[in-house]
């Protein structure tokens, strides 16, 4: 099978069962009253706020690319909004549409514009990391459930999606660290690591590695280092924020401890859609929010339900309309992007 068919696939599948579990045992009628009750003045706020996160994401972005190339944040706003609509796509093409508009736009390689991306996605999960040993720490009770039974289950998986990526964070770190201030032992190892592959993809693999330690530099970048963790750290408490404006518009926001509530909330979305990376989230996203808002806090299941669909439509609409709007500015087709694809399905 081709293998951009078979990511499809393997989406299609996933965003099966995800959507199964997410809707089992939810009447349309139910469903249909809680969405009919939402007071959508306040997804206003909400919206605004999905839309700052974006600018920040692109001022924190540009911290990440300058140690290659200084580039304004208002030419990086673009290609990061089209590359996150591409996101609907399998295989999570949109990162390499991002990396690949970037390195069109200001005349860097690929590698090193996709290394600015890589990094950018290990602030977020060395964040995702701090979340988890914050509640694992402060406020373990917070992951259990009404129900007993099911109450060390979350707890234990909690806590081994975090040891997992814990030992991801510290891997990546250390040898991102290697590649930056101890480059000959860093190039040693990757040659040891290659030599079964044959010489065509070690080559490959070499190359690659030399330019993605160009976008690394921003380790050494030690104001832009500090600019990254402080925008990292803002742009997840804009999403916890946009979470509550849309708390308010369903009415629950008394029903359940709010602070602690948001944080297991942004917890258990992010979990979900690193474990099951959707085209767009779908399904993964609405699940993770069913399983915080109704498998912990016993909010009614179609509540919990129109809660995720509402939140993801109107995330990934702004997504889209932003992005198609870029796309149409800037006057990007399909063809421009083809060798985008060849170079995902490319061993």
């Amino acid at each position: 099978m081709n293998k951009k068919y078979l990511h499809l696939f393997i989406g299609l599948i996933i965003i099966f069962f995800s959507l199964y579990y997410a809707f089992k045992g939810v009447k349309l009628s139910e469903l249909s009253g809680a969405l009919k009750s939402v007071h959508y003045l306040y997804l206003i706020p909400a919206i605004f706020l999905i839309v700052i996160s974006y600018l920040l994401r692109a001022m924190r972005w540009r911290y990440l690319v300058r140690p290659v190339k200084d580039i304004k944040t208002s030419a990086l706003f673009s290609p990061l909004m089209i590359g996150f609509m591409a996101n609907m796509l399998p295989a999570r093409a949109g990162e390499f549409i991002r990396a690949y508009l970037l390195s069109k736009k200001a005349g860097i390689s690929f590698s090193s514009s996709f290394a600015t991306i890589f990094i950018e996605r290990l602030f977020d999960l060395i964040l995702l990391l701090l979340l988890i040993i914050w509640i694992l720490l402060f406020m373990p009770e917070s992951l259990t459930p009404k129900s007993q039974d099911g109450a060390y289950q979350i707890l234990d998986k909690v806590k081994l999606f975090g040891a997992f990526s814990l030992l991801l964070c510290v891997f990546i770190i250390l040898f991102s660290a290697l590649l930056q201030f101890k480059n000959d032992w860093a190039m040693k190892l990757v040659g040891i690591c290659i030599k079964p592959f044959p010489q065509r993809w070690g080559e490959k693999i070499i190359e690659l590695v030399h330019s993605f330690t160009n976008g690394l530099d921003i380790i050494r970048d030690k104001r832009g280092f500090m600019a990254t963790i402080i925008l990292s750290f803002v742009i997840w408490t804009v999403f916890i924020v946009t979470y509550y404006f849309i708390y308010l518009a369903f009415g629950i926001e008394g029903l359940l401890p709010v602070v602690p509530s948001l944080l297991v909330l942004t917890l258990m979305v992010a979990i979900f859609i690193t474990l099951a990376p959707t085209p767009g989230f779908l399904g993964s996203y609405q699940l993770g929010c069913v399983a915080c808002l109704y498998g912990i806090y016993g909010i009614p299941k179609p509540v919990a339900l129109s809660y995720g669909i509402l939140a993801w439509l109107i995330s990934m609409g702004m997504t889209v309309i932003i992005g198609s709007f870029f796309i149409v500015k800037e006057g990007i087709s399909f063809r421009q992007l083809a060798p985008v694809q060849e170079r995902t399905e490319q061993p």
